[in-house]
């Protein structure tokens, strides 16, 4: 079972690993924290990035706009931090204004989709909204007028820090079944549910409650149903969210949730149903692969004692 294991890193598939990275530290400014043959570590608030090479771990990525998960940074002026990332060359898609709050949409080179999320005042008093302030509190850096007190004051303006400081808080995975992704997420892995509300298309039927959030540590780990029979539109009239599930386009990113002992979650996880295949060592310690009912990987991992240290220095600076 993963209750109380959280999510550390999230990996990132990539058709060119220097490309990305290049991407993600001079364009969304995120700090490099080391560059290895096997990836490139990005800070991302309690939370790492790692970019890894598509082809080597055998995973196909698909276009350029892959709306099978959702990588969501909080920031508490979205229009600001949005006007400083197209300073710095990034191209915005898509802006919707709901009772969540504020939310606009971009991609990075390899068609994973990014959004930036500034929460509204009713967002704030619903169960999930004292993880959102944990994760401010922890590694936001602004001020405390919009989510509450930051880890401490912006380094500068936005145009110079892009994304640093604006912490990693939501990790979409979409899905076509609510009851099966609420007994594999609650039942099977354990992992707490704090929020499980109706989506973002008030079309739905009021008895699909299609997002689940759950406690992923330093990040909320959450599951979107897919508008199959309706259409959600953004601000300006364009269609604004993924209406077609197809399973093998969920490869490409992979939450990590960092555990003590791997052999017993294994052995644990199996003894739910949840098929996880056998551990195996890389070089940052005992890896274990599974999937969800959707086809979103996820990997356990049980860090050897010595695999954070001696990070060598970034290339990227």
């Amino acid at each position: 079972m993963l209750t109380g294991a959280r999510i550390t890193s999230l990996i990132m598939y990539a058709h060119d690993v220097a490309e990305s990275a290049d991407h993600y530290h001079r364009r969304l400014g995120l700090p490099v924290l080391e560059t290895t043959p096997e990836r490139v570590r990005l800070d991302a608030g309690l939370l790492e990035i790692w970019l890894e090479p598509a082809a080597r771990h055998g995973v196909r990525l698909f276009g350029r706009r892959d709306d099978s998960s959702d990588v969501v940074f909080l920031t508490e002026d979205l229009e600001a931090t949005r006007a400083a990332l197209e300073s710095r060359g990034v191209t915005f898609e898509r802006r919707r204004s709901y009772e969540v709050g504020l939310v606009t949409d971009f991609y990075d080179p390899n068609g994973h989709r990014l959004m930036l999320y500034q929460p509204s005042a009713e967002s704030l008093t619903w169960p999930s909204a004292p993880k959102v302030r944990e994760v401010w509190r922890r590694r936001g850096r602004g001020t405390d007028r919009a989510i509450g007190p930051a880890s401490a004051a912006a380094q500068g303006p936005p145009e110079l820090t892009g994304l640093s400081g604006n912490p990693l808080i939501y990790l979409f995975m979409f899905e076509n079944d609510q009851m099966a992704a609420l007994g594999f997420y609650r039942d099977a892995l354990g992992l707490a549910l704090l929020e499980r509300v109706h989506c973002c298309n008030q079309d739905c039927d009021a008895e699909i409650e299609g997002i689940g959030k759950y406690d992923g540590g330093g990040v909320l780990l959450s599951t979107h149903h897919m508008h199959e029979r309706t259409m959600v539109f953004d601000d300006l009239g364009r269609p604004y969210s993924p209406r077609v599930f197809t399973p093998a386009h969920g490869q490409g990113i992979a939450p990590v949730f960092e555990v003590g002992d791997i052999e017993a979650t294994v052995t644990a996880l199996r003894a739910n149903g949840v098929g996880v295949a056998g551990v195996t060592g890389h070089d940052a310690g005992l890896f274990a692969r599974f999937e969800d009912p959707f086809g979103h990987p996820f990997f356990l991992l049980q860090p050897e004692p010595l695999a954070r240290a001696g990070a060598g220095e970034s290339a990227l600076r």
